[in-house]
């Protein structure tokens, strides 16, 4: 089976679990990212770049409200060089029905094909957004601290309220930083478990307001009662292209 043969299965199996959750929860207008890890083939990333940003004319023509993100992982483990594409959408049904499209679009059909032999896919999710609307695009150059965590059982409400405090934190210091929270509802390993982003302008950004943050007596008093309520699983750093 080709890369591209294996992505649209992928593709359909997400829509088809998609459509299940639609159904389970009313189809709520709660906005979802589809996220796609991929290893590019050294050389390759402005020809994968080329190709990702061909893929959003496809989702505009198919009007679901489609955007596209990508994202280079700068420190992330064993991830580190990997790329993150991630395609936000303003609901469960919009993702389904923008995925029922697309994969019977001839000219996505050929961008995907076109994918297989520059990149390797290494895992793919549906994350539904637990805080807000789609996200947009990035500018060039911003920075996303990403943090996967499981909640202890029993503890996923006091979890999202200990960040909605750090956000009430976050606002009264001043800083840059978007917080935004996603549940992953499908994802192997990583299902069930939280997905939270905050982006930054920069660097320099990250740097600064992450040092204001953990200075502040009550930020730094939140970061210690979250021990209680989860595991992380992992931390990475991007750059958005």
């Amino acid at each position: 089976m080709t890369n591209g043969n294996r992505f649209r299965r992928i593709a359909l199996g997400v829509a088809g679990a998609a459509m299940t959750l639609c159904l389970a929860m009313g189809a709520h207008a709660q906005s979802v990212m589809q996220s796609v890890t991929v290893r590019v083939e050294p050389g390759q990333m402005a020809t994968y770049l080329d190709r990702v940003g061909a893929l959003q004319g496809v989702l505009d023509r198919a009007g679901s409200g489609g955007k596209v993100a990508v994202w280079n992982a700068d420190f992330a483990g064993s991830r580190a060089g990997t790329t993150l594409v991630g395609v936000s959408f303003p609901s469960l049904a919009a993702y389904a029905e923008s995925t029922t499209k697309t994969n019977a679009d001839p000219e996505w059909q050929k961008i995907m094909s076109g994918l297989g032999d520059i990149r390797t896919v290494v895992s793919t999710a549906l994350l539904v957004s637990r805080d807000g609307g789609a996200l947009a695009p990035p500018a060039a150059g911003s920075v996303l601290q990403g943090v996967i965590v499981r909640a202890n059982p029993g503890q996923g409400d006091a979890y999202e309220a200990k960040l909605d405090a750090l956000r009430k934190v976050q606002k009264r210091l001043g800083t840059s930083g978007d917080m935004r929270v996603w549940r992953i509802s499908v994802g192997g390993e990583t299902a069930g478990s939280y997905a939270v982003g905050i982006i930054y302008p920069n660097l320099a950004a990250w740097a600064a307001d992450s040092q204001k943050v953990q200075a502040d007596a009550e930020g730094a008093e939140i970061f210690a009662s979250l021990d209680g309520l989860r595991t992380v699983m992992s931390i990475s750093l991007f750059t958005a292209q």
